[in-house]
């Protein structure tokens, strides 16, 4: 997640309408996370109540993103937020398998319009 907070990414999302730009970006700069975040923990830095935090509010953005995309009809009816996480775990690990860099972020794309009714 971007290091600008929880609420301005809540409020940039809405702005943009952008439940699938806001899971894109996740998806986008998860490598880079994952980099950082080994680094960090092969330095004996301790993320584990930092990592809950950020989940609990992840699960709080997923949760209004989902039901403002499920009400204006451009994500399945059938979908919750724990889909969506695994969804968006789903692409990133696809992400890192592919790395298809003469095509990046094909795989999410593909992932993602799973949530598409």
């Amino acid at each position: 997640m971007s290091s600008q907070g929880p609420e301005a990414v809540r409020r940039r999302s809405r702005a943009t309408s952008g439940f699938f730009p806001f899971l894109r970006r996740l998806i986008d700069e998860a490598r880079a996370k994952q980099d950082l975040t080994d680094a960090l923990a092969g330095a004996g830095v301790n993320l584990t109540d930092a990592t809950r935090q950020t989940a609990v509010q992840l699960r709080q953005i997923f949760a209004e993103l989902l039901a403002s995309a499920q009400k204006a009809g451009v994500v399945r009816a059938d979908v919750d937020g724990e889909d969506v996480q695994a969804i968006v775990l789903a692409a990133v690990t696809g992400e890192r398998h592919r790395a298809d860099h003469t095509r990046p972020g094909r795989l999410g794309d593909l992932v993602l319009d799973g949530l598409r009714p």
